[in-house]
Order: C-alpha cells, then sequence, then structure tokens
C-alpha cells in the first residue's frame, strides 16, 4: 500500500460525501482510505459505512469523541501505507493530487510532500496560500537554510504552511510526532505535528500545485467570541517548546512572533465581530500567560503599517487601543468598498 488517506469525521455531514468521493475518484489508485468516526453525532457514522460497503480500501473506524488530535492518531495507529496524507472531512482534493504525489516521492525519494491551498466558497477560489518557498526539492542542508526561517513566523510575518492536511509524509517520520502531540491540544494541532516533521525530515519538496482544496464554509464562522482561545495558543507555544530545536539558531524569536501574531489575529477577531465585551478579558488573558512576556520581545521588519501600528500597541500593553484602531480599520474597510 503506497498512500493512507486519514480523514477525521466530526458533525460534517453536508460535506463528507464530497470529500470521500473526491478521494475515491483519484487517477492513482493505490491507497487505502481511512475514515475516522470521532463520535460524530448527526449522519456521519452511516455515510461512512455506506462507503464502506462499495469499497474494500476504505476502512472506518468508530470512537468517542475526543477531537482532531485524538482522531488523527487513531487513524494513523491502523495506516499501513508508504506515506500517510491527511485530509479534512469538509474539504477535498484534486484528482490527480496522489497522482502527483507519488510521481515526486518516485522521481525525489523525499520523506514529505507539501502541496498549495486553494480556498473554494461557493466553488469559487476565494484565494491561494502556499510555503512562501521556490518549487523543489529540499535537501537537509536546504531545509535548514529556507525552511527553519520561516518554520513558526520570520521578521516579515512570513511562514511555512501550518496545515498538516495537504501533506504527504512518510510514515515512519509522521507516526511518532503524530501519537507525540497532546490530546488535549485543540488548536495548532497541526503546527505541534508539522513541526518537529520538518525538524526529522531529511528531504522535503515543496509543490506549487493547488491540490488542496480548502471549503471556506459560512457555517464554521462562530457569532461567540471566547478569550480563552489566548490560553489555547500559549497550550501551542508550550508544546513546541518542547522540541529539540538547537538546530534553529532563531527558534525562540520565532516563538515570540508567533505569539504576537496569535494574539493580534485573535484581536483582530474581537474587533472584527464588535465583541468590545471582551477587550478586558483578552487583555486579562494575555498579561497572565505566556504572551505577556514574549510579546514585547517580538520583532518585525517588512510589514504593513496597519500590522506595525497594531504591534507597537501590543507590545506597550495597550489592548484596548489596539482594539479599536483594529475595529476603526474594518470600518473604514468597509467604507473604501462602497466607494
Amino acid at each position: 500500500m503506497f498512500f493512507s488517506v486519514i480523514v477525521p469525521v466530526y458533525k460534517v455531514e453536508k460535506y463528507l460525501s464530497a470529500c470521500i468521493e473526491s478521494v475515491l475518484n483519484q487517477t492513482f489508485s493505490n491507497f487505502e482510505l481511512i475514515l475516522v468516526d470521532d463520535g460524530s453525532p448527526d449522519r456521519c457514522p452511516e455515510i461512512c459505512e455506506s462507503y464502506q460497503k462499495t469499497d474494500e480500501r476504505i476502512k472506518v473506524i468508530h470512537k468517542p469523541n475526543g477531537g482532531l488530535a485524538s482522531a488523527r492518531r487513531a487513524g494513523i495507529r491502523e495506516a499501513t501505507g508508504d506515506y500517510v496524507f491527511n485530509l479534512d472531512s469538509d474539504d477535498s482534493i484534486e484528482p490527480d493530487t496522489l497522482e502527483c504525489a507519488h510521481q515526486i516521492i518516485l522521481d525525489t525519494a523525499c520523506e514529505m510532500v507539501s502541496f498549495s491551498y486553494r480556498w473554494v466558497k461557493n466553488s469559487q477560489t476565494v484565494s491561494i496560500t502556499n510555503d512562501g518557498l521556490r518549487e523543489g526539492l529540499y535537501t537537509e542542508e536546504e531545509i535548514k537554510a529556507h525552511i527553519y526561517p520561516r518554520l513558526l513566523m520570520d521578521k516579515n510575518m512570513n511562514h511555512i504552511s501550518y496545515y498538516l492536511s495537504g501533506k504527504a509524509v512518510k510514515r515512519e517520520l509522521l507516526t511518532p510526532h503524530q501519537l507525540g502531540v497532546s490530546e488535549a491540544i485543540s488548536l495548532g494541532e497541526d503546527l505541534c505535528c508539522v513541526v518537529p516533521c520538518y525538524l526529522h525530515a531529511k528531504s522535503v519538496y515543496i509543490s506549487k500545485k493547488e491540490a488542496y482544496l480548502y471549503t471556506v464554509r459560512e457555517d464554521s464562522i462562530s457569532k461567540e467570541f471566547n478569550a480563552n482561545q489566548i490560553y489555547l495558543v500559549e497550550n501551542v507555544i508550550n508544546e513546541l517548546s518542547k522540541n529539540n530545536t538547537k538546530q534553529v539558531i532563531d527558534f525562540n524569536e520565532q516563538l515570540c512572533r508567533y505569539s504576537c501574531f496569535m494574539c493580534f489575529t485573535i484581536l483582530a477577531s474581537a474587533a472584527e465581530g464588535n465583541h468590545f465585551n471582551s477587550i478586558n478579558a483578552i487583555r486579562k488573558n494575555i498579561k497572565n500567560s505566556v504572551h505577556g512576556k514574549k510579546i514585547p520581545c517580538a520583532s518585525f521588519e517588512q510589514i504593513s503599517k496597519k500590522s506595525k501600528i497594531t504591534v507597537f500597541l501590543m507590545k506597550k500593553g495597550c489592548y484596548r487601543t489596539a482594539f479599536y484602531f483594529l475595529n476603526f480599520c474594518k470600518h473604514i474597510k468597509k467604507v473604501l468598498k462602497k466607494g
């Protein structure tokens, strides 16, 4: 078996069939599809079972709900493929994705293939994201020279793709790191697995092929805001800090930039949703967490004026002012769009 495609499944009955069909319709057929029903309360378990009856390559695992990390751990324990490809159950892949990954692996013997993302909303491409690096094979020394500097974030807010989905990873490389991610991580699980994979990989292929189709879901946009996300990011930083990162000369600086960037993102999300009543909680949670020490140490260079102002205010501890500034920017943007 060459590929094990692992799909964690939870409350996605509207999207699951399209996801499964995108795998079954691959032009490369030497794969197994592992559907991990993570205690989904809707019709997803039945959908998984119905597909299993139609194709012997499909395995279905039913387990109590434990979150994404738990589901992926269950999936990789059952995996037998030489390489593992993770796919989220509300997304899909292009028909030649596995064939392309297989050819790259045959040509280069690389341990990882990282594809670009196409963000799709209502069948229309919204945006395209990639690792921001030249396409091609990266040897061990090239990984250190070009990937390590943006492993978490460089001074210009550039970084590699944090997603585990959309990557074909050698099973022997992925398994210990996937199993090593704490199931308590509920935000940033991908990054906690991707970083150690890069730290231990001897060869990586970066592809510009937009093979992974990320579904932009209207129903996934919550109207609620939870300032405790600050602590979830703290958990990620603590998890990342457990890695042996001596070969990454600026890893601590990258942690500071990542901390600042994620808190910036959370603050911007609150401002975008007009969650004025969350300002005090955001400020309190940042000051009472690891972010309180890391944000003042975050150093950036070529970033937008909006980002520069926000980061400056955050480093000074002026989170209320930063919130109102971001909220003001949102309204200005709307006015300019109408004009």
